[in-house]
């Protein structure tokens, strides 16, 4: 527990670190090209996004949801945190599983196609390792995402984006290990397709 305190904590100053540093370099920089986001109010450089997916196979029942809210700190540069709902169930065998929790991100899109992505979750899970004491029960997971994505508009200030993600962490309990691309026991490497309005 102690290593996941020190994740969190050494996530959140280096997230807060990379907005005080954009805003010294926009500082440092106005007199040589004003930041164009900096006529904007704070209303204006939000904006929101996330993915919600549903799907039925063998049995089981899926439902992910997961919305955020960004903030533009310069033209290249955002961050933001989110909301995290995982449902799965298989009704035959009254099995019944919810999942949530929160994350905060960043990211830097190098063009109009390509972005950096970073991204620090922390979920509510069941214990499964099976020599655990408290196998069965509540416990936390966290998942420390790099990566990147394409994005592409869908229209206006829509986009969507298909990232790549690799987990730095790769908890045993993280409800998405079944879902690697390699599978559960291959590198913690998964994809994810979301959508933006106002990115």
């Amino acid at each position: 527990m102690k290593l996941n305190n020190t994740i969190i904590i050494l996530v959140f100053l280096l997230f807060i670190k990379g907005i005080s540093h954009s805003q010294v370099i926009d500082e440092n920089t106005s007199v040589k090209q004003e930041n164009p986001l900096n006529n904007l109010s704070f209303k204006e450089r939000l904006y929101v996004g996330g993915n919600v997916s549903f799907n039925i196979y063998s049995g089981w029942i899926l439902l992910d949801a997961s919305p955020f809210l960004g903030y533009k700190v310069t033209e290249k540069y955002s961050a933001g945190f989110g909301i995290k709902y995982i449902y799965r169930g298989f009704p035959e065998q009254n099995i019944n599983q919810s999942y949530y929790g929160g994350n905060i991100f960043s990211r830097y899109q190098f063009t109009k196609n390509f972005i950096a992505h970073s991204e620090y979750e922390l979920l509510r899970v069941y214990d499964i390792k099976p020599i655990s004491s408290t196998f069965g029960e509540r416990t936390l997971a966290s998942m420390f995402y790099i990566g990147g994505a394409y994005s592409t508009s869908i229209g206006g200030t829509a986009t969507v984006q298909i990232m790549m993600l690799y987990d730095l962490i790769n908890d045993y309990n993280s409800p998405y290990r079944s879902y690697y691309i390699f599978g559960a026991s291959g590198p913690p490497i998964l994809y994810r397709v979301g959508f933006s309005v106002g990115f």
